[in-house]
């Protein structure tokens, strides 16, 4: 009897070449519960993608569709050498996909499942290069809430990439209403004790997560087994796993205490972050690791076939239990009371504390604009507008208005431009085009603006002179666009960003085209 839930949505309907965008489907290779996923071709570019399309139940709920995207551009914000990079986010009819890079080899569970129990050398190798994405992305604010040899990609060559960053959330929320990061998700194998108790997550339970998967290369099984997936989840809660060093005796010490600390229980008791981890594992390469450290990526020649997979079954039948459970939680007293508190806390932890590096992230009690509340910095206020459904000019306007830019503050004078930025973007969207160009102005007026964002602005500029049809200064301003672009106040990896924001599907061909140039 198949444990896969009854009530999943029907597989996307695709076959080789049916086009999706710029891209040409040759294949599927791989399959969740929410989404399917595709190897595809950019027909222009030339270059291979693997599609994630969503089910056709989620792509028909509006305000489900907008968290999609949402999380899709926070995903593409993610730049590393050790992350599955998103290139774009679309719809083609009744499809909506997330086009991103395209590993040749296999994932984790896929290698463990051929290859057994790792070398501690090719365990550290990965390990290392998970914590690299993990350092990465904890800097920007954002957890991954599913980490599982499943999202772990590896080549022969032996490079490991972190694939969906972001996407967990958007698959298994139980209730697309909600802004907030209160549902539980991750796969049951992998979840972290909070994660099932409460939802409320930040980086250490990405750590925790983390150490479930390091238990299981290195000892050649997970530590929890169970028959259904919620006895497995409350094993993560409840009870203490195998001693390692009694499954692996070869172990070194600092790996074992390693492993220990990352499955604590209690966060207060792991690691607070990806760089104490790799600052414990570079203490240990002084000692006992030594032996086993890889001066570089160990080869894998066993990473063969590609796969790339959204939530389990096992995962979306937990997430069912537990959703039940809550309802009938809500329903007591108690329940009640906390339950506002929770919610209004595990947004702000869930959205915020990665990014802003702040304890107290509620809303301050200050005065309110256009309906919107005054938050405590500017970056909360930016990143309060960028993750909520609200993302009108007058949101944005709100952030400059309450947070204004200061001749002694890079940090306001930068979120103003970003805010400046998506206001341009909302008024050419609204052909307010008077306004729009005021917005970019604001940017390019200003001497101390950072390169990155008046680029940004001088493209913005060039697409609002398209869209008015003046053709002659479309030219003029993407010539001093270029300039820019490839002038010494531009590093690479801002140059990267630009590359990433010209590709966003809601950006004009052109745009596209000539960004391949540079």
């Amino acid at each position: 009897m198949s444990d896969r839930p009854t009530n999943l949505p029907p597989p996307v309907a695709l076959k080789p070449g049916d086009k999706l965008g710029a891209y040409r489907i040759e294949r599927a290779i791989g399959s969740g519960g929410m989404a399917d996923v595709f190897y595809a071709v950019h027909e222009g570019l030339r270059r291979p993608a693997a599609i994630k399309v969503l089910r056709a139940s989620l792509a028909s709920d509006d305000v489900h569709l907008q968290r999609f995207m949402q999380e899709a551009r926070a995903a593409a914000s993610l730049i590393h050498p050790n992350i599955v990079q998103v290139y774009d986010v679309g719809q083609e009819g009744d499809h909506r996909y997330i086009a991103q890079e395209y590993i040749p080899g296999t994932n984790l569970r896929q290698y463990l499942t051929d290859n057994g129990q790792m070398s501690i050398s090719v365990a550290l190798s990965i390990l290392l290069q998970v914590l690299a994405a993990l350092s990465k992305s904890a800097a920007v604010g954002i957890v991954h809430r599913d980490i599982k040899p499943e999202n772990i990609m590896l080549t022969k060559d032996g490079d490991v990439k972190v694939a969906d960053y972001g996407l967990a959330r958007v698959l298994l929320s139980d209730d697309p209403q909600l802004t907030r990061a209160g549902t539980t998700l991750g796969t049951p194998m992998y979840m972290s004790p909070e994660q099932i108790q409460e939802g409320n997550v930040d980086i250490r339970s990405d750590l925790y997560s983390l150490g479930v998967t390091l238990y299981h290369m290195i000892a050649g099984r997970p530590p929890f087994t169970g028959e259904t997936p919620l006895a497995l989840a409350m094993q993560h809660v409840q009870t203490e796993p195998p001693n390692i060093s009694e499954l692996r005796v070869d172990l070194p010490p600092s790996l074992v205490q390693l492993v220990n600390k990352l499955l604590a229980k209690d966060p207060a008791n792991r690691f607070s972050n990806p760089n104490e981890v790799l600052e414990a594992l570079r203490a240990g390469r002084a000692t006992d690791l030594e032996a086993y450290w890889p001066d570089q990526t160990v080869p894998l020649p066993g990473a063969m076939n590609s796969s790339l997979h959204g939530p389990s079954a096992a995962t979306l039948m937990l997430q069912s239990k537990l959703n039940e459970q809550r309802a009938a939680a809500k329903r007591r007293i108690g329940y009640m009371i906390a339950a506002p508190v929770l919610a209004v806390f595990t947004f702000f932890l869930g959205s915020l504390l990665g990014e802003l590096g702040r304890e107290d992230l509620l809303a301050s009690n200050g005065p309110a604009f256009q309906g919107t509340k005054k938050l405590d910095t500017v970056k909360e206020q930016f990143a309060d507008v960028l993750f909520s459904s609200d993302n009108s000019a007058e949101r944005w306007e709100a952030v400059i208005k309450f947070h204004p830019p200061k001749s002694d503050s890079l940090t306001n004078r930068t979120y103003a431009g970003k805010a400046w930025l998506q206001l341009a973007v909302v008024y050419s969207q609204k052909r307010e085009f008077a306004r729009a160009r005021n917005a970019v102005d604001s940017i390019l007026k200003d001497d101390q603006m950072p390169a990155l964002l008046k680029t940004l602005a001088e493209f913005q500029l060039a697409e609002i002179e398209d869209l008015e049809s003046h053709a002659r200064d479309k030219d003029d301003v993407v010539d001093r666009a270029k300039r820019l672009f490839n002038s010494e106040r531009m590093s690479e990896p801002d140059r990267e960003l630009v590359r990433q924001w010209a590709e966003s599907p809601t950006r004009p061909e052109w745009m596209r085209d000539l960004i391949d140039e540079l």
